[in-house]
């Protein structure tokens, strides 16, 4: 486990004393869903709610975006990360196509949107461009997913040609994402794979978030979405599987042997009711795991770290779970929120701080301010942040860089 990173300064400016921490990766992020906030916390009473009825209305919101919007939604989300703590973003993005599902006269419009939003704003990104084909299994895409369409593999690679000159490597990096098993055909999984090699790019994702996608696999191709994946060649140190919520002892064992990350979304993933993922074994096999904030349901790191810990506490009416190999929590939930983070993004976090105010109420106690701030702290305690070692966040405020 990578040691902790941290140290206390004092700025004579304000002459008070800070805790440094690195800045937390956000692995995993659709920036239009936080638009939805506040919009799907009421049921309909003669339905039940779930994922899939959640999915449908973020299939109305995302299709109510025009191009103008959805820059405006990821500076919004982005500007929040900031301050919440995280330095860098993987956008896992699959807006492509205009409302009506017609390709722009651009065909990497959206993702340029995104690009701007983040360059505007000063946090590092990595631009998942992700491949969408089909509605599921058995079915193609509905209406309701025409702005989501991949055609081709060729699209894909014209894509990223089209992509690449924009992304500097160090503070924007761009990448590959396939959606789902359910949503990309297998004969598309390894040439897919391949590209991610052949143009050194991370390739993210979703698996197995869902019991009805299990199934539905298993149903269709007589493996789980994770053996798929692995008979595909698609698991390796540089995929990210993202949710990875409903795994069977096999699965554990393709991604501890692949060394793949996974990345865990707990507030998403208990705002929809996924269910909760076997926590202490991926921790014990060694398989690193980072954070995303995903729908953006709630933008906070802490909250991540300490939703992860907790869960795995109450799957297993333990104390202490994810653990080094001293005991502690805070090492083990620091490189879940930072390195790991980085590492799935495939960024360079020199020069990404959080400063954090030991003069907040939060830390007028005995113990560690470092496991306190891991594991009972919030955005309230963020004093400044620094990306590539610039100023972005000062006495909890975005400094606007660009008002456009």
């Amino acid at each position: 486990m990578m040691a902790m990173s941290s140290t206390q300064s004092t700025s004579s400016a304000a002459d008070s004393s800070y805790l440094s921490l690195e800045g937390f990766a956000n692995s995993h992020s659709h920036a239009f869903q936080r638009l939805l906030r506040g919009q799907v916390q009421q049921r309909d009473p003669n339905r039940a709610d779930s994922f899939w009825t959640w999915r449908d209305r973020m299939y109305q919101h995302a299709n109510a975006l025009d191009l103008d919007a959805l820059e405006r939604a990821a500076r919004l989300t982005y500007v929040e990360c900031l301050e919440s703590g995280y330095t860098a973003i993987g956008e896992f993005h699959y807006l492509h196509r205009d409302i009506d599902g017609s390709p722009y006269a651009d065909p990497i419009a959206t993702s340029l949107a995104h690009l701007r939003a983040a360059r505007d704003t000063g946090i590092r990104l990595t631009l998942l461009f992700c491949v969408y084909v089909r509605g599921g299994f058995d079915r193609p895409l509905s209406p309701a997913q025409r702005r989501f369409e991949t055609r081709s593999l060729d699209e894909v690679k014209r894509a990223i040609d089209l992509l690449s000159p924009h992304f500097d490597g160090r503070r924007t990096r761009l990448g590959l994402a396939i959606h789902s098993v359910r949503a990309v055909p297998r004969e598309w999984l390894g040439p897919l794979a391949e590209l991610a090699r052949a143009r050194d790019l991370p390739l993210h994702i979703h698996a197995s978030e869902q019991k009805r996608e299990v199934e539905e696999c298993l149903a269709r191709e007589g493996l789980t979405p994770v053996r798929l994946l692995a008979a595909e060649d698609i698991l390796s140190p540089t995929t990210t599987v993202v949710h990875a919520t409903w795994l069977d002892d096999a699965d554990l064992d393709a991604l501890e042997r692949s060394r793949t990350l996974v990345a865990l979304c707990p507030t998403t993933e208990g705002d929809l009711g996924d269910g909760i993922p076997r926590l202490q074994d991926l921790h014990r096999r060694g398989i690193r795991l980072c954070i995303g904030s995903d729908s953006h349901a709630v933008i906070d790191p802490f909250a991540e770290l300490r939703a992860a810990e907790h869960l795995a506490r109450l799957a297993t009416l333990e104390r202490c779970v994810l653990t080094d190999a001293t005991g502690a929590v805070a090492p083990t939930l620091q490189a879940m929120g930072s390195a790991n983070g980085y590492s799935s993004l495939r960024l360079d976090a020199r020069g990404d701080r959080v400063h954090l105010d030991l003069g907040a109420r939060l830390f007028e106690c005995t113990g560690d301010h470092i496991a306190t701030a891991l594991t009972s702290g919030h955005p309230g305690i963020i004093s400044r942040v620094e990306v590539d070692h610039e100023l972005v966040v000062d006495h909890g405020r975005h400094l606007i860089r660009n008002t456009r």
